[in-house]
C-alpha cells in the first residue's frame, strides 16, 4: 500500500524559521504495531544558498499508529478524530538562514506517516 504513496512532498517557505509546528506524529503500521525505532519521516529543511538539514522522526519516538491513542515521548496527543488520534510535534531548524522550502520525505521503514498540517514560526 505505501509504495503507491508519494515519497516526498515539498512546500515553499521563503523566510527564516524558528520552528515548524506539525499536526502529525501518526502513521499507518506505526508503533505499537511495529515497535522498531525506525525512521518514519524526514523533515528536510532547504536553506537559501543550497544547504540542507535533515530531522529524522522515528517510529515509537515521534510517531505512533493512528488507530487509537498511543503515547510516544517525541510528540503530544493533540485531539481525537473519532477513536483515532492526531499528535503535535515541532521541528526546530538549527540555522537562522532563510528557508527556501521544507520537504517531508518518507523514511525507509514500512510505516505510512501522515502530516495533517504544518505551520512555520518566524524568529
Amino acid at each position: 500500500v505505501t509504495e503507491k504513496m508519494p515519497k516526498s512532498v515539498s512546500v515553499t517557505c521563503g523566510t527564516p524559521v524558528k520552528a515548524i509546528h506539525m499536526l502529525s506524529g501518526v502513521s499507518g503500521w506505526g508503533f505499537p504495531y511495529s515497535d522498531e525505532k525506525s525512521v518514519s519521516m524526514i523533515v528536510r529543511v532547504h536553506y537559501a544558498g543550497g544547504k540542507t538539514e535533515d530531522h529524522e522522526l522515528k517510529n515509537g519516538v515521534h510517531f505512533a499508529d493512528y488507530i487509537r491513542k498511543v503515547d510516544v515521548p517525541g510528540s503530544k496527543f493533540a485531539f481525537a478524530l473519532r477513536q483515532q488520534q492526531i499528535r503535535y510535534l515541532k521541528v526546530e531548524p538549527k540555522l537562522k538562514d532563510k528557508v527556501e522550502k521544507i520537504e517531508f520525505v518518507k523514511g525507509p521503514d514500512r510505516s505510512a506517516p501522515v502530516v495533517m498540517a504544518a505551520t512555520v514560526e518566524s524568529p
